[in-house]
């Protein structure tokens, strides 16, 4: 396949080997780092990371709270370089995530706190980076090169990863069972080319997840900016439900990824009163529980996937890059470039 977004689509199809070939390469480093945990035992997790990373370092962050039970904060880069108020990490899990290695303030992060003793961890997809070096343990994707603009298939790795660390603590083989879950994800294109039409003429709108999905819904609202440039914002539905709630009335658009787990009734709730206000509501849903919820309500999702409910915004993540791959086909985009953005940005 040749032609405007050529890249991109091969990209988000190559996922599932892609996080197959991951499941075993990365093992060694992980064996290594769960040997360093029990060692070290941090009192904090601290994740570094920017723009698609920091979306996947959102999913880290939901995972280390619930399974591991470790206090969670993603950092915050320009104190460590323009401010110079480096805060205390010597008992951190500092872990720096950066496709490219190359960005500098992720990268000083890891170095400053490394320095100071804590245990840090590099997650990239480019050997012998910066942050490869400065890490303790280094961590490769080994996605491949990824040529369109929109990073697809690093996401999903680095999300992966951030799993496997967990995995002790997770249901049984739920790691393993994700290349087969966005293998399926990706099975109905059809599905997901149908919304296109209801999103074309939409210039602004709401992408909305709550606990593990919100860092799905902030990965899909980035791929619907920096590909159909929309002003599209991402909200936990918790939050939504205070201010952001006054920009609902007849037309507003809305994704919002409803999951099996806790969340679930927030989500149809949240649904419900969209509707009432007169929004547009596009719906994906994840598992048996949200179904048979959504059904109650007399809501019939667009998308269904079936995953892991843990594991499911790596899933939906994908639905998320194939929706904005076709709707800025559609809008007569090429999802292949940007405006004004580079593959790598480099930020200090």
């Amino acid at each position: 396949m040749t032609g405007n977004g050529a890249l991109m689509r091969a990209e988000i199809f190559e996922q599932p080997q892609v996080l197959r070939n991951l499941l075993a390469s990365a093992e060694p480093a992980l064996i290594h780092l769960n040997g360093l945990l029990a060692e070290r035992s941090p009192a904090i997790a601290v994740l570094a990371a920017r723009g698609s990373s920091d979306n996947a370092s959102t999913y880290g962050k939901y995972l280390f709270e619930s399974q591991f039970g470790l206090p969670t904060a993603l950092a915050a880069p320009s104190l460590f370089t323009l401010y110079r108020a480096v805060p205390r990490l010597k008992a951190a899990l500092v872990i720096g995530v950066s496709q490219s290695g190359g960005s500098l303030d992720v990268v000083e992060v890891v170095r400053n706190a490394r320095a100071q003793g804590a245990l840090t961890v590099g997650i990239t997809n480019v050997a012998h980076s910066a942050l490869d070096d400065a890490a303790e343990i280094p961590i490769l994707l080994h996605a491949g090169a990824e040529s369109a603009l929109a990073a697809t298939k690093t996401v999903t790795a680095q999300c992966l990863v951030y799993a496997m660390i967990v995995r002790k603590s997770m249901p049984d083989d739920s790691v393993e069972h994700v290349p087969t879950e966005v293998e399926r994800a990706l099975t109905p294109e059809s599905a997901i080319q149908s919304l296109v039409a209801e999103w074309l003429e939409t210039s602004r709108c709401a992408v909305i997840g709550r606990g593990f999905t919100y860092a799905a819904a902030q990965e899909t609202a980035l791929k619907l900016k920096e590909t159909c440039f929309l002003s599209a914002e991402a909200y936990s539905g918790a939050d939504f439900m205070h201010g952001p709630l006054a920009l609902l009335e007849p037309g507003f658009q809305m994704l919002v990824l409803v999951n099996s787990d806790p969340t679930v009734d927030t989500s149809v709730e949240l649904i419900v009163r969209a509707r009432q206000r007169g929004a547009t509501v596009t719906v994906w849903a994840n598992g048996s529980d949200a179904l048979s919820k959504l059904q109650a309500a007399r809501i019939t999702p667009q998308i269904e996937i079936h995953a892991q409910p843990l594991t499911s915004p790596i899933s939906f993540i994908v639905l998320g890059q194939l929706f904005a791959y076709h709707l800025s086909i559609a809008r007569g985009n090429n999802p292949d470039i940007s405006r004004g953005v580079s593959k790598v940005t480099v930020t200090k």
